[in-house]
């Protein structure tokens, strides 16, 4: 019997919006225009709250 072969870790969403950030910005240097991704596509639900301190 054969070992299984491993497989890679499923990327973490915020890796697949650097990802895609990153061939965007491939495909599109050196031109002048913008580069295609959607911020809003990713937009991530952070729960009220979390991040911020009070001092």
């Amino acid at each position: 019997m054969s070992k299984p072969t491993p497989r890679a870790p499923e990327p973490k969403p915020a890796n697949a919006a650097d990802d895609r950030l990153d061939e965007a910005l491939e495909e599109t240097f050196p031109a002048s225009d913008p580069i295609a991704v959607h911020p809003e596509e990713d937009k991530v639900r952070i729960p009220k709250g979390v991040g911020r301190t009070l001092h």
